[in-house]
């Protein structure tokens, strides 16, 4: 007995041996271990402070933008002083207030507008609480650094900035400054003064963030957040201002910091408890080897001696086996590939259309079965796939359409089961359609809220090329019994409820109520038609005249797209753009308009409107489409039309693409005038607009209709008349209907006219009476206004 036990256990050599082996595994392990929390804590620091620094350069450029909106003011005050000194010879105090009045109680951090002619503050707006201004001198003033500045800004001619400094009427604020020159003769000053603590207020509002503390100092002075942290900073953002910097500086919070550490802590703790398993696991693996070895030894005689009886037989035994493994690995094998291809999408790994169909069917069945039982299907198209798939090719599409299935259904990697479970099931139709099933719902929110998930999770970008795209999915729901009896109907209402949120805009979901198969036969045929109505000839250009405003002559034309269906006659270009831009056919439906509006125009320049320009609009697919600099090349080659001759509208938000700037600069350098079509009704930048290769801007119809009832659209339209001005470009106003309107729009100096006061859009040959009859005469003088027709 004592022997047996002897044999069982391992000799103290071999203990002394083990525990040090254990004990020099304990020390590499811990020395990994603080290792690499030490590379985890610094990676989550250098994480935050990445995160931060992108908040802070962020905020840096808001209040850069802040202050240059407030410079833009002083620049628009100084072009309404020279426009005033130009035709009037003088400043009127009631136009100087009415300007003022536009702007002032729109920003509550400016405290007045002022002019100061030969330096003497004369002009103040508003003059309530201001009065202590009037009749100051700058190069007089008792503040050293008021009257430096007005020295300086004389011979700048460019915006200043000074302080922060005590105000003469109260409070601590900025000024901006800009001299004003009359055919070089100095006038006088045009200065906006920013009441500080509005400023400032304004500031600390948008700068509080979760992260990190901050401090803003400007020009030595720290206004907001403690002084100290310019000191050894991690976060620093300078802010270029005129005449000087500001800066920012932060610093993580507290809290930022002590959640690091519990999650440091944490990490240590959970990779000490592992580490003390995996010793003791070791440890027991090599003290069973004593015992394992008695045994192996008892029970290796005792093998070999039935191996001898039936070594011969077992050889034939083996052989046998090993071939009925392998049959039933090949059959195997052939099975589940069998049953994947029969219920597999091969290209995302889900479940496919036929394996959908079987189980909708089967889910309702079950339904059917218990009263009160519900079924939910979510029915998803991703948002303008198409227009991807056009860009980058099929194979980027492929791989789109893959990490789309993967965030459907919340995983890394495909599933493998052989068919849907009880839970949601996820399948993909064809093309970039999916629908989920959700069998036993309790009632409508349990699917908006799977809804809701989706789409979030359709929020992060796609990652295509190196580079981040968005992609969004619209949703249409339906639910069984209420929505359909059975799975087809289930499946056509909830793909109409999809069709539906897409129509409202897209990236949302959209329960089926009923009203979508009212027009959903209609909206069918228009897709349908739209496909064919370019080869059948149901697409027609119109025409509407351009009217230069100082002359009266008619200087343009703009080509306007028409559908004449065989059955539903005018289609509006509200109803069958969206459908053209969503199924692509808008480039070849754009290609098709640029060449016959260049083609018609180069027939009646032939027939002596020479000189005439044709606009012509460009959608984002035509921009998007490849070469599409080669593809306006051809067809002015093709027809033999002047590029100086063209003009090419786009949106502002193609416009300020950095990506589409190459491709608008070399549509200049052909000659070809550049048009930004309804300035203002969009995400307009200043800044954009002035690096921009665009030659003039149109004034949106919605503006132009406030004339004479909005004061606010028309500063509106007065400001983009004073900026295009300076900036060297022509202004176009769409949608001129009144004689009202004519006449503001004539006395603040636009350069062209466009509207139904003057010509409604209409087919070739009646524009050609048009030219013919006004070829050789302007339309009237300024006083009159054009010739209407």
């Amino acid at each position: 007995m004592r022997e047996s036990i002897r044999r069982y256990m391992p000799s103290r050599r071999e203990r002394l041996t083990l525990w040090g082996l254990l004990g020099l595994l304990f020390i590499l392990l811990s020395s990994m271990v603080l290792w690499s929390t030490a590379l985890y804590r610094q990676q989550l620091v250098d994480e935050a402070y990445r995160d931060a620094s992108r908040q802070m350069a962020f905020k840096a450029n808001e209040l850069r933008l802040g202050v240059e909106r407030r410079v833009l003011l002083t620049e628009s005050l100084v072009a309404f002083v020279e426009t005033e000194l130009r035709y009037n010879g003088h400043v009127d105090y009631g136009r100087f207030n009415q300007f003022s009045s536009h702007f002032v109680p729109a920003l509550p951090d400016v405290r007045n507008l002022s002019l100061y002619p030969n330096g003497v503050a004369w002009y103040v707006y508003p003059q309530k609480g201001n009065e202590l201004l009037l009749g100051n001198d700058l190069f007089k003033d008792k503040r050293p650094a008021v009257k430096a500045n007005a020295e300086r800004a004389k011979g700048l001619r460019t915006v200043t900035l000074v302080g922060p400094l005590d105000l003469i009427q109260g409070g601590s604020g900025l000024i901006t400054r800009q001299s004003v020159y009359l055919d070089d003769q100095f006038w006088g000053f045009a200065s906006v003064v920013l009441d500080m603590e509005d400023l400032l207020k304004g500031i600390s509002d948008e700068f509080v963030d979760e992260q990190f503390d901050i401090a803003l100092r400007v020009n030595g002075s720290v206004l907001l957040g403690d002084s100290g942290l310019f000191g050894d900073s991690r976060l620093r953002e300078l802010v270029d201002v005129p005449d000087g910097t500001w800066e920012l500086a932060g610093a993580l919070k507290k809290e930022v910091l002590g959640q690091i550490e519990l999650k440091l802590w944490l990490a240590r703790i959970g990779s000490v408890v592992v580490m003390m398993l995996v010793l003791y696991l070791l440890y027991m693996q090599l003290t069973g080897r004593y015992k394992l070895e008695a045994k192996v030894d008892m029970r290796t005689r005792e093998l070999q001696e039935a191996n001898e009886e039936i070594e011969a037989s077992n050889e034939e035994l083996i052989a046998i086996e090993e071939e009925l493994r392998a049959q039933n690995r090949m059959l195997a094998s052939k099975e589940r590939e069998l049953h994947f291809l029969a219920y597999r999408d091969p290209l995302t790994g889900l479940f496919n259309r036929s394996c959908f169909n079987l189980h909708l069917e089967q889910t309702i069945a079950r339904a059917r079965e218990t009263p009160g039982r519900s079924v939910a299907l979510l029915y998803l198209d991703l948002d303008q796939f198409k227009l991807v798939n056009d860009t980058f090719g099929h194979q980027l599409g492929d791989h789109l359409l893959r990490e789309a299935s993967l965030r459907l259904t919340d995983r890394q990697e495909r599933g493998l089961e052989r068919m849907p479970g009880d839970g949601p099931a996820c399948f993909r139709l064809g093309g970039d359609e999916f629908t989920v099933v959700l069998p036993d719902v309790s009632g409508m929110a349990e699917a908006e809220a799977l809804a809701d998930a989706i789409i979030g999770r359709f929020r992060m970008p796609f990652q295509l090329r190196g580079a981040e795209y968005f992609l969004t999915t619209s949703i249409g729901i339906a639910l069984y019994p209420e929505h359909g009896a059975d799975a087809e109907e289930l499946t056509k209402h909830a793909d109409l409820a999809m069709y539906r949120a897409k129509d409202e805009g897209k990236n949302h979901y959209k329960w089926f109520d009923g009203t979508e198969e009212a027009g959903a036969a209609e909206l069918m045929e228009l897709r349908n038609g739209l496909r064919r109505a370019l080869e059948r000839g149901e697409f027609e250009l119109y025409y509407q005249p351009q009217i230069e405003a100082a002359s009266g002559r008619l200087t343009g034309l703009e080509a306007l797209l028409r559908w004449n269906h065989p059955r539903l006659g005018q289609v509006s270009p509200q109803t069958f753009i969206p459908l053209a831009e969503e199924t692509g056919l808008i480039v070849e439906i754009g290609a098709w308009a640029l060449r016959e509006a260049c083609a018609q125009n180069k027939a009646w320049q032939d027939a002596g409107a020479a000189g005439l320009r044709i606009a012509v609009n460009l959608s984002a697919r035509q921009f998007a489409a490849p070469d599409l600099v080669g593809t306006v090349r051809g067809v002015l080659e093709e027809t033999g039309l002047d590029p100086s001759c063209l003009e090419l509208e786009i949106t502002e938000n193609m416009a300020m693409r950095n990506e589409n700037l190459a491709t608008l600069e070399q549509l200049r350098d052909m000659g070809i005038l550049l048009s930004i079509d309804d300035f203002g009704t969009q995400h307009s930048s200043l800044s954009y607009l002035k690096r921009l290769p665009v030659g003039r801007i149109k004034i949106d119809r919605s503006f132009v209709s406030g004339i004479g009832v909005d004061e606010r659209d028309e500063a509106i339209i007065h400001a983009m008349l004073l900026i295009a001005r300076r900036l060297k470009l022509s202004v176009v106003a769409e949608g001129v209907e009144s004689e009202l309107q004519l006449s503001y729009l004539l006395e603040h100096d636009c350069d062209e006219l466009q509207g139904y006061l003057f010509f409604r859009p209409q087919p070739a040959e009646q524009t050609g009476e048009v030219l013919r009859r006004v070829r050789h005469r302007p339309y009237g003088s300024r006083q009159k206004g054009p010739e209407r027709a």
